[in-house]
């Protein structure tokens, strides 16, 4: 074996050890994440016919509060079926979510790394960097999501959340896979399967989650056309923008969309302060992040001097574009969720990857030594602060994690009691001026996000969940 085949092997180890090493992270970081809020709602069969299971739950009677419990994948599909007339249209992210809580916690702390890997994988394959993983396109991938990324706790450790973002920007860019890769090899199979195929992948992407679904259609529209240009285009491809656009209007236009939107917005009308109010409270969050992850893409066009644009600047260009649409789309609706900032992040750290191995390239075909030892010295510098941070990460987690234990036992011990007091979780152990959103403490305030008064969806679903009449928050 040659001195350089032999370097390559050694720096495509240790990506890997460095890939495991972030995922046996978001694993441990995951089975420590407890149920809570929504998962209470959504461990029962949804009834519609009295309020659903969470904010609009009905109350007044024994018959009216109860809820049976999800234990098939009948109940799951009797579920969903309400869910979809009566609250929302988020079917494959809901089924994911009352089928796990159904087969247990354990099941999904797995699923989810799994998912979490293949996200990061997705990623790679799209930035034309799976046949030679950058390390240092790694880091910057982990780096951005595990410190930039908005609301990161929230959507992608939490069960509920979990499947409702990080699973559909999974599926959103698994499904744009192959047109980019016709695009970048200037071919494409043709056959019956791959028809099929892209219907499902695209029903799966389009019926997801808005905003994300919303900007992978004008993305998937957008590579259909340069697929055409190119000489490329193959029938599959306008089935899979068929499929993705007949997913997200049957989501967008779910008849429980609408009785939801009377519920939480009655007589909406979109204002000025509204628009403020989004800036304010997740808009800025969510793009700052993803400027700071464009810094490699910001370089890569510094210093270029070719006056022909490339393909593959195209697609920078396109998915930079897509990735700030996301939370624009998101602008323009009642509520502004931070938790989207992973599936624009997402898209946006698949063109500053891509740069990232574009710069990689130049300097190794310029015989350049600094810049590749200026690389690795910036990617020791992430690796070690990820390493203390991640420890901070990991100290709270365990604390929540005892103390949600904890406070079941208490559930137990007290089952006589009606209501059950119960006082706020014992968090001994906080850093909220530098986790953020990115740790479970500043959401669990109480356990599994219980409220002080009786007649709350949360309380109700909790009491049901672990087999008592009534919890109620207190102080301590």
């Amino acid at each position: 074996m040659s001195f350089k085949r032999l370097v390559r092997t050694m720096d495509s180890s240790r990506s890997m050890i460095l890939f495991a090493a972030f995922a046996g992270f978001f694993f441990i970081r995951t089975a420590l994440c407890p149920l809570s809020h929504d998962d209470y709602g959504y461990a029962f069969i949804w009834d519609g016919a009295h309020g659903g299971n969470l904010e609009a739950m009905q109350f007044g009677s024994p018959e009216i509060e109860h809820r049976d419990r999800v234990d098939s994948f009948a109940d799951i599909f009797k579920s969903l079926t309400s869910h979809y007339f009566d609250w929302g249209g988020r079917i494959f992210a809901h089924a994911f979510v009352q089928f796990f809580i159904w087969i247990g916690k354990p099941v999904f702390d797995i699923a989810n790394t799994i998912i979490f890997i293949f996200l990061v994988l997705t990623i790679i394959n799209l930035s034309n960097t799976w046949l030679k993983i950058s390390r240092t396109a790694l880091l910057w991938i982990f780096f951005t999501m595990f410190f930039l990324m908005a609301s990161s706790m929230m959507s992608t450790l939490w069960l509920t959340g979990s499947c409702n973002y990080m699973w559909m920007t999974f599926f959103q860019l698994f499904f744009l896979t192959p047109y980019v890769k016709a695009l970048r090899s200037h071919d494409a199979a043709n056959s019956a399967i791959n028809v099929v195929l892209m219907i499902v992948l695209g029903l799966f992407a389009g019926w997801s989650n808005e905003a994300g679904a919303l900007a992978t259609v004008c993305l998937t529209f957008f590579l259909l056309v340069m697929c055409k240009v190119q000489g490329v285009f193959r029938p599959w491809m306008l089935a899979g923008f068929l499929a993705i656009s007949v997913g997200c209007a049957f989501m967008l236009l779910a008849p429980g969309n609408f009785v939801r939107m009377e519920f939480a917005h009655p007589n909406f009308s979109y204002t000025k302060e509204l628009f403020l109010s989004h800036m304010s409270n997740g808009f800025l969050r969510v793009v700052a992040a993803d400027f700071i992850a464009l810094i490699p893409l910001f370089i890569y066009f510094a210093r270029r001097t070719s006056s022909k644009i490339t393909v593959a600047e195209i697609l920078m260009l396109a998915f930079t574009a897509t990735g700030f649409l996301v939370p624009i789309a998101l602008l323009f609706s009642p509520e502004y969720n931070a938790r989207i900032s992973i599936t624009s992040l997402s898209f946006i750290l698949v063109a500053s990857s891509s740069a990232i191995l574009e710069l990689e390239r130049q300097h190794l075909k310029a015989g350049l030594d600094l810049p590749k030892k200026f690389l690795r010295g910036v990617s020791l510098v992430l690796t070690f602060s990820c390493i203390a941070y991640f420890a901070t990460l990991i100290y709270v987690d365990i604390s929540i994690f005892n103390a949600a234990r904890r406070q079941v036992r208490y559930i137990h011990r007290t089952a006589y009691l009606d209501p059950i007091p119960m006082p706020r979780m014992p968090i001994r152990h906080r850093f909220e001026k530098i986790h953020g959103d990115r740790s479970a403490a500043s959401e669990l305030d109480y356990f599994a996000g219980i409220e002080p008064k009786l007649n709350s969806c949360r309380n109700s679903c909790v009491a049901q969940y672990y087999g008592v009449r009534h919890v109620i928050a207190v102080d301590n």
